[in-house]
């Protein structure tokens, strides 16, 4: 029985066949170039080119469309600086409150006066003429105003507050030929710039004319930038007012400078053409002077005129320059008579200037006209863009009322009023529908289709 079991065991097939088979005699196998040709002829091959391609058609199709939005969104503006964004009050110093019963005006009185310019609000005030010297060498104040001292004192209760003050240049007794051929007077000149500024002065007003002292400070202004080099303090800046209706500066500007022009007021009528050429004109230099608008002091003008002015001050891109002192729209003092009333564009002013400081699309150089059928000459109106709306402002410059079709291709069909010179009976209008009362202004929150 165990022998048995023992040769059972012995033939199990596992044990006595080899693990492989051996290959038949007569097997064929194939070349490699018949391998290959057999691989490029089975279907996958073209199911997996296939794929491929779609693959790369929705890439291609995803790409596409990236580029698109991007290119349809809205490019972050580059950040602006103080200078660039705030309103700018010029006070003479014959406006300056007397604060010692001595008779004159001095920075005492006037640093009683930075709590109305932070109410209004003015982020930045330019002093009249204060400095005196030998020449260029404006190193000292006159004492009827005050003294280094008091100025300091009046500079760090404006930083407090968030005022900037600036100083402006007088007209110093020089000769044309003489500055041209000694630079002594821009050495001077450059010395006194830098002693202003070390005691907290934020920068400087200096007229256009006369032109040789222009062309001093321009270049004494230079030299001070160029030293300034990577230095990433407190940012001073030069502003250029030009009364010439021209405006301009004929030579190349250095960097942080402000051109100030003056609105045209001496004319019978606005057009809306001589407006966009001026603002254009201002605009037309990207690497220029910052453009920066003013109301001149005594002009003749009609209430309608002054209000389209006062709007455009506030509304047209650059920094607005606000004129202080006697007959003044923006008064600071508070020494007006219970019985006599005040200057009828007060109230204006004080809606557009808050208006403006908390507007993101009214600062910066944003400006695109917006041409209107039958009204090319009296109706001004023009778009301040911002990130998803912008003020789009309207000017009736006519005295007679005027129906507007406002729609514009990217915008809704409805924007709200933010500013009107005249009482507006609804907040929101229809873009196709608005009328305009004679001499009329009118700003509206216009927002972009793909916006909220």
């Amino acid at each position: 029985m165990g022998k048995a079991e023992a040769t059972v065991a012995f033939q199990v097939p596992s044990e006595r066949l080899p693990l492989l088979s051996q290959p038949s005699p007569n097997t064929a196998y194939l070349s490699q170039e018949e391998v290959v040709q057999q691989a490029r002829a089975a279907p996958w091959q073209g199911l997996r080119t296939a794929l491929l391609c779609l693959v790369a058609a929705l890439f291609t199709c995803m790409l596409a469309t990236a580029l698109a939005l991007l290119l349809k969104m809205h490019r972050p503006a580059p950040l602006l600086s103080w200078w660039q964004k705030a309103s700018f009050y010029h006070l003479p110093s014959a406006s300056f409150p007397d604060s010692n019963g001595d008779g004159h005006g001095d920075l005492g009185g006037v640093r009683h006066l930075l709590d109305r310019l932070v109410e209004l609000p003015v982020q930045a005030l330019v002093l009249g003429p204060i400095l005196e010297g030998d020449g260029a060498n404006l190193s000292s104040i006159c004492s009827a105003h005050g003294s280094p001292e008091k100025l300091r004192v009046l500079v760090a209760d404006g930083h407090k507050k968030g005022i900037r003050i600036l100083l402006e240049l007088p007209t110093w007794v020089e000769e044309p030929d003489l500055v041209a051929e000694d630079n002594r007077t821009e050495l001077h000149l450059k010395r006194a710039l830098q002693f202003w500024q070390a005691q907290g002065v934020n920068g400087f007003l200096v007229a256009k004319d006369p032109p040789w002292r222009l062309d001093v400070v321009l270049d004494a202004w230079s030299e001070l930038e160029s030293q300034r080099g990577t230095d990433q303090g407190e940012e001073r800046v030069l502003m250029v007012w030009d009364q010439s209706e021209s405006c301009n500066i004929t030579r190349r500007a250095p960097s942080r400078v402000i051109l100030a022009c003056n609105l045209p007021g001496s004319e019978s009528r606005l057009t809306a053409g001589a407006l966009t050429q001026r603002v254009e004109a201002a605009l037309e230099h990207p690497g220029g002077p910052w453009p920066s608008w003013t109301v001149a002091r005594g002009l003749p003008l009609t209430s309608d005129l002054e209000e389209m002015l006062a709007v455009l001050l506030l509304s047209l891109p650059g920094t607005p320059l606000l004129q202080g002192g006697a007959g003044s729209p923006v008064p600071l003092s508070n020494s007006r008579k219970p019985d006599t009333k005040g200057h009828p564009l007060t109230a204006l002013y004080r809606s557009l200037l808050p208006l403006h400081a908390n507007s993101f699309a009214l600062q910066g150089a944003g400006f695109i006209p917006v041409p209107l059928a039958n009204h090319s000459e009296d109706v001004f109106a023009f778009l301040r863009p911002g990130a998803c709306s912008g003020i789009l402002v309207v000017l009736n410059l006519d005295s007679q009322p005027c129906p507007l079709n406002l729609s514009q291709p990217g915008f809704t069909d409805r924007a709200r009023v933010v500013f009107s010179t005249r009482p507006e009976p609804q907040s929101d209008v229809q873009m196709e529908g608005v009328r305009l009362a004679p001499h009329q202004a009118l700003l509206l929150r216009v927002h972009s289709k793909t916006g909220p």
